[in-house]
């Protein structure tokens, strides 16, 4: 990576460094959401609030058409379209989500195994849902205006208001998985309006001609966001499908157990996700395919180490943490640390192909795990429970990394092994880089102890 102020390598850092760190605070907090409602809730109550938010993500997925990606590099390459692109993704996505919600009323009975009171939580999720699609376009046009700063304020906006209303209730005695789910969903929605810069007209952009400028808006949106959305859709179902299936095809449970396995596995998950999303954004600019393949093996290096660490230590505080009702949760979570090292080349060699404007061939990799993650997640799960559901995702991640690795060396046209192969350099890389951030941090922090101590002698 360049180290020129201003340059790719910059933008790069810049971004990851403000998307990580705020991102980084989501399964933080969930490391600290999670005891709450697990204590408040239990494992069943745990276990129905995750089964009513579940079909609204997915159902979010769907809504989406792909328009976010398609908003993030339309941004990046024709930043005049932004407004008018917005405003057709925000009609879009609406429609879409009005639509899902009639769909989930019509597959209640299944979705909550008919049980009444959870079919009523599942319906608000995806009435709630509906807002954080607008939410999810202003993010991606942020991304590729690369307004960072504003895309981590989201993040963290959304994350304390969540760790705040949940420990508080939890606190008073309030907190049930109505409420979980009210919080869940508003939380995100307040936090988007972090995004109101984005309806000004941007400030030295050139104008353009408006005559034909829908078309030039439209048509290119749907294009790109309709390759993108199948992988969209298809991604999210294989990350979400075992939450689903896992209360008819096992329990409620191993639903609660799974769900807490899981807030551990998104700490490293989350975080290879950020490091896509900014390379996705700067890239669509720079098309840097070297870039592209520094990232993927660095990140893998990272995420190989943090998941040794979680996974090796997890017996020691899962259980203080969340409970002795939560103790079967050690192995899977181990487990499932396991399937995210497999999975985080994936989403980066993903980064890469859609910001060299080839989508269509993450979709076909996402596409193609779904079938497979569905297909052993019902040979598995019925006669091994959770720890079937484990096993498919270690499966299913390494075939999704290894299929978009490969896409990624054909397209950037670099040999396959520089994407998940960390040499010296990239411990050397991770080094300075982990210098750089805590001479950033620190350098303040020293001039202000400099200065007491000069004011003290004075």
């Amino acid at each position: 990576m360049s180290d020129a102020p201003g340059g790719p390598g910059a933008s790069l850092r810049r971004a990851v460094l403000l998307t990580s760190a705020s991102s980084a605070l989501v399964p933080l907090a969930g490391l600290l959401t999670q005891p709450v409602l697990a204590r408040a809730l239990g494992a069943t109550g745990r276990g129905e609030m995750a089964a009513a938010i579940v079909p609204a993500v997915l159902a979010g997925s769907v809504a989406t058409l792909g328009l976010p990606d398609a908003l993030t590099y339309l941004a990046a390459k024709r930043p005049w379209t932004v407004r008018r692109a917005l405003a057709w993704s925000a009609l879009l996505s609406v429609a879409m989500g009005i639509l899902c919600f009639f769909v989930a009323w019509a597959l209640l009975p299944f979705l909550s195994d008919g049980d009444a009171a959870l079919g009523r939580l599942m319906l608000l999720a995806m009435a709630l849902s509906i807002p954080m699609l607008i939410v999810g376009a202003l993010r991606g046009a942020a991304m590729g205006h690369q307004m960072w700063g504003a895309v981590a304020l989201e993040s963290i906006v959304t994350t304390s208001l969540r760790v705040l209303v949940f420990v508080g209730l939890w606190l008073s005695g309030d907190l049930t998985p109505l409420i979980g789910v009210l919080v869940t969903f508003l939380a995100p929605a307040v936090a988007g309006l972090c995004y109101w810069p984005l309806l000004r007209k941007p400030p030295g952009v050139a104008a353009e001609s408006v005559h034909g400028d829908a078309e030039r808006v439209l048509v290119p949106l749907v294009s790109y966001g309709g390759r993108t959305w199948f992988g969209s859709v298809a991604s999210m179902l294989a990350a979400t499908i075992h939450q689903i299936l896992m209360t008819p095809l096992a329990s409620v449970r191993d639903l609660g157990l799974y769900s807490v396995a899981a807030t551990v596995m998104d700490v490293p998950v989350i975080f290879s996700r950020a490091v896509a999303g900014a390379l996705q954004g700067v890239n669509s600019k720079t098309s840097n395919a070297d870039q592209v393949a520094t990232a993927c093996r660095v990140t893998t290096l990272l995420g190989l180490v943090g998941c040794v660490v979680l996974g090796l230590s997890a017996p020691l505080w899962m259980v203080p943490l969340f409970g002795e009702s939560f103790a079967d949760a050690v192995l899977p979570t181990q487990l499932l640390l396991i399937s995210v090292v497999c999975y985080i080349p994936g989403p980066l060699a993903g980064a890469g192909l859609a910001s060299f404007g080839r989508p269509g061939l993450r979709s076909l990799a996402f596409g193609l795990t779904l079938l497979i993650n569905i297909s052993v997640f019902v040979v598995l799960v019925p006669r091994f429970g959770i720890l079937g559901a484990c096993l498919t995702g270690i499966v299913a991640s390494a075939l999704q990394s290894l299929f978009l690795v490969l896409a990624a060396s054909r397209v950037l046209g670099i040999p396959a092994h520089r994407f998940v192969v960390p040499g010296p350099g990239d411990v050397a890389l991770v080094w300075r880089e982990s210098l750089r951030v805590l001479e950033t941090l620190l350098t303040p922090l020293r001039g202000r102890l400099t200065g007491r101590k000069t004011a003290g002698r004075g």
